[in-house]
Parts: structure tokens; C-alpha cells; sequence
């Protein structure tokens, strides 16, 4: 019966629009994306627009203009919060750092994007989106896909990381600053050029995405265990946001929901298919002893949840709470 009324009011909304202006145009979202079109991470998001313009047909209108080439990809959130784009579909929560310090914090999270909509963590992610980017947070397309070290040095230990140089977000500055490793920035498209060329001896890339630079050319080891997890946000900027119809708002809400758990099974799919790519390629997989790599996770979640908490003292704390596994309330996935 909900789909019905919501069927219903949709069908009111247009035809108001068509008697107050004769003619009713679609409200356009121009939207960027944090990657090129073609690139495999952008995986949802033809899916999400179909969903999204089809339902909405005549009411509301998603055009996807592209992606770094439109707007540079670390000036996205910037366009985002100015207006300048109405909506970015896809990107890293990585590239938000300068404008929201407690970002990183979705990295480190210890529950599925559908658990923090239980926990209260995602209602936390609405206002700080709404505080710090003047935006609608949606959501995460998937979860559960970890960050990967692919590295031209064999790393078994911790101690291995000392000297390393990588390829580094400031997500990751934190962690190889306490292993003795050295950060690089580089942008994501140069990663290719620096380690043919020797300038990093590793980067840390999604478990998927990297094929599509066709890194596996240049690269001897993929370093298991994973670590954080892979979270694009989803946001529209809240003029445009506002100016959206109450229902159409609550069926792009609904469509966001039903992606996080379509996009997370096709993500797990297109990692497994690009680590097939990877060992074509010649790559090996190192699997660090657990011990070690126990050690090794300690380092990297101690270190970053320190650098969130003491950057972002106003939300660190409550976030570190509610993207436990321990905010879940009893009961809230009982079929688990």
C-alpha cells in the first residue's frame, strides 16, 4: 500500500505543476562523479540514474556530466557545497578531508551502511553533510569492499613498511607516518607513471577500481589482509535538495536504500573478477601471518580513529560510538 501512495502523490505533484504552469518541466541535478565514466568503481551508478529517472519521469531529472574532466575531482565537494554542481553520485569520502576533518571516520566504521541507518550513525552523516557541505547526504553505494596495499616491495610485517615509499591520501598519512613509511601525494591518474617509473614503491587502491588504470601492469604484490572499507557517499546539494518535491525526495531516499544492498553484491562480484585480472597480470598475493597482521590492522585503526577524534572533537567521539558494532541495537538484524 506505501508504493501506492506514493504512486499517488507523485501523480498529484505532477499534475499541480502542469496546472500552475501549463507545462511542467523536470527538475534537472546536474551530477559529476569523483572517477571518469568508464572507470569500474562507478559500477552503480547507471543503475541508480535509470532507477532514479524512470520512477521520476517528468518530475525530476539526473544528468551525469561526467567526472574529473568536468570538475576536478578533489574540487568536487567545493562545487558541491557552492552550488556549482547540484549533485556528486560518487566519490570518496577520502577527498572530503579539507572541508569535513571527521571524514575519514566512514573508513574505520565497523558496520554496513544499512547497519548505521539502525545504529544512528547515518542520521550523524545527514547533518554533518548538511553542516560542512551545505548538502543532503543519501548515503554509500556499497560496503564490505576493503582498501588494499599493492606494493613492489614484499610486505609480511610491519617493520617491511619502514622506508616504503607510498602513494598516499591524507586518509592514510597517519598509519604509514607511526609504521615509518613515506607518504607521496600523487594524483590518482599519475599512480601508473610513478610506480613505472619507480617514484612510490606501493599505493593503496580499493580492492576495486585499480585495474581500470591498468595498474597491474606495474605492480608485483597485492598485500592481504584489507583494511578500512571502501564508502562512496551520495549527495545533492541542499538548495537543490530543497527545491525537490516531498514525495520525489522520499523515492530517491528509498531507490538509495535499495542500492547499498544491490551495488555492495556487484562491488564483491567485480573485485573477485578484477583479482582473476590481477593474477593474469602476473601478480602475487602476499597474505601476512595473522599475528603480524593483527598488528599490523592495530596499527592502522589506532592511529587513524586518534587522528579523527583529535581533528574532529565535536563529532569524532560520537562517531567512533555509533559506527560500532556495538550501537546496534538487540534485535535490529535478527535473520543475521
Amino acid at each position: 500500500m506505501r508504493g501506492w501512495w506514493r504512486l499517488i502523490g507523485l501523480m498529484l505533484v505532477l499534475c499541480f505543476g502542469v496546472w500552475v504552469n501549463g507545462f511542467a518541466q523536470p527538475i534537472v541535478i546536474k551530477a559529476v562523479t569523483a572517477f571518469p565514466k568508464n572507470h569500474l568503481n562507478n559500477d552503480p551508478v547507471p543503475i541508480f540514474l535509470e532507477k532514479v529517472n524512470s520512477r521520476l519521469k517528468g518530475v525530476v531529472e539526473i544528468k551525469w556530466l561526467g567526472g574529473p574532466e568536468v570538475v576536478d575531482t578533489y574540487e568536487q565537494p567545493r562545487a558541491l557545497q557552492s552550488g556549482a554542481v547540484d549533485m556528486v553520485l560518487y566519490s570518496s569520502f577520502g577527498y572530503l578531508k579539507p572541508l569535513m576533518p571527521e571524514a575519514y571516520a566512514k573508513s574505520v566504521s565497523e558496520l554496513t551502511e544499512w547497519e548505521e541507518r539502525k545504529s544512528g550513525a547515518h542520521a550523524l552523516w545527514e547533518e554533518i553533510f548538511a553542516k560542512r557541505l551545505n548538502s543532503k547526504y543519501l548515503g554509500t553505494f556499497h560496503s564490505y569492499v576493503p582498501f588494499v596495499l599493492y606494493s613492489n616491495k614484499k610486505i609480511q610485517k610491519a617493520e617491511d613498511m619502514k622506508g616504503l615509499r607510498v602513494r598516499a591520501m591524507p586518509l592514510y598519512v597517519p598509519f604509514l607516518k607511526a609504521m615509518g613509511a613515506i607518504p607521496v601525494t600523487i594524483a590518482p591518474g599519475d599512480i601508473y607513471t610513478a610506480m613505472e617509473r619507480k617514484v612510490v614503491d606501493a599505493f593503496i587502491w580499493p580492492q576495486m577500481g585499480m585495474i581500470s588504470w591498468g595498474l597491474q601492469e606495474v605492480t608485483k604484490y597485492q598485500i592481504i589482509p584489507g583494511f578500512y572499507r571502501m564508502e562512496p557517499w551520495t549527495a545533492i546539494n541542499l538548495n537543490k535538495w530543497n527545491a525537490i518535491p516531498k514525495e520525489a525526495q522520499r523515492v530517491i531516499e528509498e531507490i538509495m536504500e535499495d542500492m547499498e544492498y544491490i551495488a555492495t553484491m556487484r562491488a564483491i562480484q567485480v573485485a573477485k573478477y578484477e583479482d582473476e585480472v590481477r593474477i593474469k597480470a602476473g601478480m602475487q598475493f602476499v597474505e601476512i601471518q595473522p599475528s603480524e597482521a593483527e598488528r599490523f590492522l592495530k596499527i592502522i585503526y589506532e592511529e587513524t580513529w586518534k587522528a579523527i577524534v583529535q581533528e574532529s572533537p565535536e563529532y569524532g567521539p560520537r562517531l567512533r560510538q555509533l559506527t560500532s558494532k556495538k550501537a546496534l541495537p538487540k534485535g535490529a538484524f535478527p535473520w543475521m
